[in-house]
């Protein structure tokens, strides 16, 4: 099935308040195990109260899932599956979809995600408010195992959900929103380009940096004056595997947290990039940190509270020490003038 590049004019839906824009979802996806999980965010998306115009599934390499993908929709004219050449990476995917989208709103999700069925719905009500040149919502976690006892939701941001002390419950400005539930406008793109590719998981995926998100952030910020749009009421799902709440992975993650930061400071020394992390990290200092300590002398659950405090001491430690090595290693690059991405 061919990719649709075709940049007609996008039909417009008709509502009581006038018009709606027209809306693609990038899915990116690579593994051919992860096929139903595919299925039920595809599902979902075409479940949506408002119609998703495009379902377009950029697959990195694996043309049997593709075609599997194909065959499963091969009445639903609004999915359309772009396979690529193996070893592209979710950011390149992206990429990748957004070339390939028609609609005036670009949306993303994963292939691990279930969208709430006013998802697309929730987004537009936001758009139409706010004029925001980006929109993005909350994601609750479905554990795929038992809720994990040791993972604090400060922490939740290591596994793709958004996190205690993330925003404020209602519609706000954030720099970014997460890759499972986020939204440009089309124009986004066509002033201030793609995301970047150097800067998302690497393509062989032994590298966690992930920074192409509040990197863009903070471009569309720069450039348009207004960030992204936060919506806790815009809801998806992001379902978590045991594998992402080992503590190893955990550490890891947080590590090349701390390193993407540092990149992300390199890149816009004049623009307080890190105003987010120092929000949060407050935060923690002045609020979490101490409740949970608290708890642990003369909380019902001392046992689960001790765990939940070593592992996010453990975790914010392990951002600090990938920031530190981050600043060293970019330091050094700089004065060899070597490419610091």
């Amino acid at each position: 099935m061919s990719p649709i590049r075709s940049k007609q004019e996008s039909k417009q839906k008709t509502s009581k308040g006038g018009t709606l824009p027209s809306v693609s979802v990038v899915i990116c996806t690579y593994n051919p195990d992860n096929f139903l999980n595919l299925k039920d965010v595809i599902d979902s998306l075409i479940q949506q109260s408002h119609k998703v115009d495009e379902i377009i599934v950029v697959v990195d390499g694996e043309q049997m899932l593709g075609d599997k993908i194909c065959s499963k929709y091969n009445r639903r004219k609004e999915v359309k599956v772009i396979v690529t050449r193996e070893g592209m990476g979710v950011t390149r995917a992206r990429n990748i979809g957004i070339r390939a989208a028609t609609g005036d709103i670009i949306a993303f999700t994963d292939d691990d995600a279930l969208t709430d069925k006013r998802w697309i719905a929730r987004l537009l009500a936001t758009y139409q408010i706010t004029n925001a040149p980006a929109v993005g919502g909350k994601i609750l976690p479905i554990w795929l195992s038992a809720e994990p006892e040791h993972l604090p939701e400060e922490l939740y941001w290591l596994v793709g959900v958004t996190h205690a002390g993330f925003a404020e419950e209602k519609v706000t400005e954030v720099r970014d929103a997460f890759g499972p539930n986020m939204s440009f406008k089309r124009q986004v793109f066509e002033a201030v380009g793609y995301f970047n590719e150097r800067l998302g998981f690497d393509a062989h995926r032994t590298s966690y940096i992930q920074g192409e998100e509040p990197e863009f952030g903070l471009r569309v910020k720069n450039k348009l004056g207004k960030g992204v749009i936060y919506d806790p009421e815009a809801i998806v799902y992001h379902k978590v595997s045991p594998s992402k709440l080992k503590l190893g992975n955990l550490i890891k993650r947080s590590f090349y947290q701390g390193y993407t930061k540092a990149l992300i400071q390199k890149l816009f020394p004049l623009a307080e990039p890190l105003y987010t992390e120092r929000l949060y990290l407050k935060f923690l200092i002045l609020n979490s940190i101490p409740r949970r300590a608290k708890n642990i002398f003369s909380g019902p659950n001392r046992f689960n509270e001790a765990k939940q405090v070593s592992v996010l001491l453990l975790c914010v430690g392990a951002v600090g020490i990938g920031f530190i090595y981050g600043n060293c290693k970019l330091g050094v690059s700089a004065r060899g003038n070597a490419n610091v991405i």
